[in-house]
């Protein structure tokens, strides 16, 4: 989509977030949400429906200031789609568990490292990489997670609810 990030679009992006930024007394950031092609003005206001999420998933996830397709949200676009948030962190505490809470430093590195782990594919020696740790150490850790949260190393269908719920957590506001 190198459409997307030169030309016209980019050109109208800055100029923009120049004219909106020299308007105000105090700086702010400009992001920018991007809809679908719509093919006549009927379909303008689902257009506006689509860049307006698209603002709002982009912000949460990159934070002010962002640029987001729709079309590129991916799972995040359906996930925003979900119109009660109590539901989503309820989805995120039945299926994390502890790992959920943000106040202790332990569960909260655990978290990173289940996340981590599911993002290399349960790849223990590019995790063990990554988060610098000895692959025994990280052995360990993935036996602590299973006690926590199941075989999810066996499980495909907890691997992609602990997955979902991770990207829950990282859109933290929608």
């Amino acid at each position: 989509m190198a459409e997307w990030t030169a030309g016209p679009v980019q050109a109208m992006v800055k100029e923009a977030s120049s004219i909106f930024a020299e308007h105000l007394p105090v700086r702010r950031t400009f992001s920018t949400g991007i809809s679908r092609t719509v093919a006549s003005p009927a379909a303008l206001p689902e257009a506006y429906e689509q860049a307006v999420k698209a603002v709002r998933v982009g912000r949460q996830l990159n934070g002010a200031g962002a640029r987001a397709h729709f079309d590129q949200l991916g799972v995040y676009r359906l996930l925003s789609l979900v119109s009660d948030p109590e539901e989503l962190h309820a989805f995120v505490r039945e299926t994390l568990g502890d790992l959920a809470a943000d106040d202790e430093p332990e569960l909260v590195d655990l978290r990173r490292t289940l996340q981590v782990l599911l993002e290399t594919n349960l790849n223990v020696a590019e995790t063990a990489r990554r988060l610098h740790f000895h692959y025994n150490t990280l052995r360990y850790r993935i036996g602590k997670l299973e006690r926590m949260l199941g075989a999810f190393t066996e499980d495909a269908h907890l691997r992609l609810n602990l997955t979902l719920a991770l990207h829950v957590l990282r859109m933290r506001g929608i």
